[in-house]
């Protein structure tokens, strides 16, 4: 009858209530493992469970499918073999998940409405500073490659515009592209068929990704720009685009 070191044992009724079995459980359930069977005032005696708990550490075993009662006078409990006494907590654990999952679910459901009806409710604005030519380029790169559904780009400076052309071509045929920058830089350019363009008037650099973003630069000279979630000013900036005086249709 190999005895277990309390050590270990304090390590396997450890890993044990990993798996949902109570300590009193596992005590009860690593005592039975080394006998063939056991009475409740035995168990008591080999674990050091009272009286008043053991009933609730077998009652538990037998429930999850660790164990086998064997009525008499009094009862006597068999522990059934490791594998399967484990595999069956694993299929209550899995079973238990499947149920919060569900539950968790059917609130994600019953919560909506309440979040979505909610009145007066308004999306906390961010602004963050960007300093550096090449931060402030790489920035922009990175709106127009998280893009889903639009993009509206106003670049005046040529070598922002340099930065983020090649950024431009990768972009996929199903987002929709609004671009306003100098003749000169159309002249030298060729963009893609599916790209609006028009003739940017004015000395502006903004970059906008789903309207949900928005980089605009407030002096590429001393290399500060401004990334913000604001709706308004990314409204504004599409209404810049759709003004002639600012942003022409090209020839």
């Amino acid at each position: 009858m190999e005895k277990i070191d309390p050590s270990v044992k304090e390590n396997l009724i450890s890993e044990f209530k990993t798996l949902g079995l109570s300590a009193l459980a596992s005590k009860a359930y690593l005592a039975l493992l080394s006998k063939s069977s056991a009475s409740a005032s035995l168990l008591c005696k080999e674990t050091g469970i009272p009286d008043s708990k053991i009933y609730y550490a077998v009652s538990e075993l037998s429930r999850k499918g660790m164990i086998i009662v064997q009525n008499g006078t009094p009862n006597t409990y068999k522990a059934i073999n490791p594998k399967e006494a484990i595999g069956n907590l694993k299929q209550q654990l899995s079973e238990n998940l499947s149920k919060q999952l569900s539950r968790a679910d059917d609130l994600a459901v019953s919560l909506s409405p309440i979040f979505e009806s909610a009145e007066g409710k308004e999306e906390i604005e961010l602004a963050y500073v960007v300093r550096g030519q090449r931060n402030i380029s790489r920035k922009m790169k990175d709106l127009i490659n998280s893009a889903k559904k639009d993009i509206l780009l106003l670049i005046s400076e040529e070598d922002l515009w340099d930065w983020l052309s090649s950024s431009l071509a990768k972009v996929d045929d199903n987002i929709e592209v609004k671009i306003a920058i100098p003749r000169k830089l159309r002249q030298n350019r060729s963009l893609k068929g599916k790209i609006l363009t028009k003739i940017l008037e004015c000395p502006v650099n903004i970059v906008i990704s789903d309207m949900k973003m928005l980089i605009t630069v407030s002096s590429w000279e001393n290399e500060v720009a401004i990334m913000t979630n604001d709706k308004a000013l990314m409204s504004m900036s599409m209404e810049y685009y759709e003004n002639p005086k600012c942003c022409r249709k090209s020839d």
